[in-house]
């Protein structure tokens, strides 16, 4: 949010507070700030202004800006990320829920919850292994390996891009890979394992930007991940970098 939008955004609360009558601050606080999101003074991925900003600002205590806050992420209207603040969602955009357990696919789970999944090939290559690479598919450091680049898509909306590294006899064709590579290993009978993920945020780059189709930075999940084959092998380590606002995470199913 650009300090022009976040002085409108605070002039506006300031007039409908003053004139909210009995209306409890925290609700007509909430309904403020929908109604600028509605009438574009507020845009997606705009960032809001720190709690105390708000009660320094406007003269309020820090419960009553916590309940209006709290009030606006239940309805799905704002994200919340540690570290980084409070930003605007896309209003009406159900999150998909992603399991980090279940060994699935990102396509697999967009379908199963009644949605259209695509992906757009970035790149596809044989590059040797670096160190951190060799350490995840435990081989050794230059190994050659497929590197997959891609950008997942839902419903025609960029949500992450992919980063995967693969063992070579786990691929016979790269080209024939579609949509879900999960979906390649199935119909090619590789038999998958465990899966272990870790995650983490950050600021998305340029880079993230244009791929994410995003007009202001936001932060991003990294989800860091080694999916192991029925011998307990390992056959593929992935780095996705997620909108924080259009995903959940469940680690258990």
């Amino acid at each position: 949010m650009s300090t022009d939008t976040n002085q409108r955004l605070l002039d506006i609360l300031k007039q409908n507070l003053a004139a909210a009558g009995t209306q409890p601050l925290y609700l007509c606080f909430s309904d403020v700030v929908m109604q600028a999101m509605k009438e574009g003074v507020l845009a997606e991925g705009d960032f809001l202004p720190s709690e105390r900003q708000f009660t320094e600002e406007l003269g309020i205590s820090r419960i009553t800006v916590r309940k209006a806050l709290a009030r606006l992420e239940e309805a799905g209207s704002i994200g919340r990320s540690r570290g980084y603040g409070t930003f605007v969602k896309k209003a009406g955009e159900p999150k998909l829920s992603y399991s980090l357990a279940d060994v699935k696919g990102f396509s697999r789970e967009v379908m199963l919850q009644g949605r259209k999944p695509d992906t757009l090939w970035i790149s596809r290559e044989k590059v040797p292994a670096d160190a951190l690479v060799a350490s995840k598919l435990a081989i050794t450091e230059r190994t050659l390996v497929y590197r997959l680049k891609r950008i997942h898509y839902i419903d025609t909306r960029p949500m992450s891009v992919a980063l995967s590294y693969v063992v070579m006899d786990a691929i016979a064709d790269v080209q024939d890979i579609g949509v879900s590579l999960y979906d390649y290993f199935h119909r090619n009978n590789i038999e998958l394992g465990a899966l272990q993920s870790r995650v983490s945020a950050a600021m998305s780059d340029d880079e993230l930007m244009q791929s994410l189709q995003l007009k202001t930075p936001m932060p991003v999940l990294i989800i860091r991940q080694t999916l192991f084959d029925g011998q307990n092998r390992p056959i593929e380590y992935s780095e996705s970098f997620c909108r924080s606002d259009m995903y959940e995470f469940i680690s258990e199913d």
